[in-house]
């Protein structure tokens, strides 16, 4: 460990920065000769910044700063290095659709477990989401073993049915359908 390294691991821990900042200046330190990120330092930050604001760390000032000239320099429509978009892994759809694809479960499990009573349950879905009743269907596979989404536990039947619908709503609107061929 050089002295640098000895250094820096010190004042982390002497200012007790969470593990996901310590991912960030890592990362921030791998900028180009002309100044711009590689994309996986962008991929190091933009994760790091989303460990933070996911748990219950208080986001770091080094963090904050950064979202903030992010920030200004999308509203002055300037591209900024930290909000470019990243190749995902894996399928097409957007993280937030697995979100929003726990109120479908939820409603699916409710009727499964008697507390709902729909003769069609999958329709159902699949008409609020606008899917196809096999895209329900896979849904539902890839959720088997993990629990149910939770609720609030005064939440009945006809709130359950109405965040199912109204997120249904929400997912129309925000996750674009794949093209045809996809």
């Amino acid at each position: 460990m050089s002295k640098l390294e000895f250094f820096l691991d010190n004042l982390m821990n002497k200012h007790n920065y969470s593990k996901a900042c310590r991912h960030y200046l890592d990362a921030k330190c791998l900028p180009t000769p002309d100044g711009r990120y590689t994309p996986d330092a962008v991929v190091g930050m933009q994760q790091a910044i989303l460990g933070v604001l996911r748990s219950n760390d208080q986001l770091p000032n080094e963090m904050r700063q950064d979202l903030a000239f992010a920030f200004e320099y999308l509203c002055a429509g300037i591209a900024f290095d930290l909000l470019t978009p990243t190749k995902r892994p894996g399928g097409r759809e957007p993280p937030i659709a697995k979100i929003m694809q726990e109120a479908a479960i939820r409603y699916l499990r409710w009727v499964d477990d008697g507390r709902l009573t729909d003769a069609r349950p999958i329709a159902t879905v699949a008409q609020s989401y606008q899917v196809e009743e096999r895209t329900v269907r896979n849904w539902r596979k890839s959720w088997i073993g993990r629990p149910t989404p939770s609720l609030h536990d005064d939440f009945g039947q006809e709130q359950v049915t109405m965040l199912m619908k109204e997120t249904g709503k929400q997912y129309r609107r925000f996750i674009p359908k794949p093209k045809k061929g996809w």
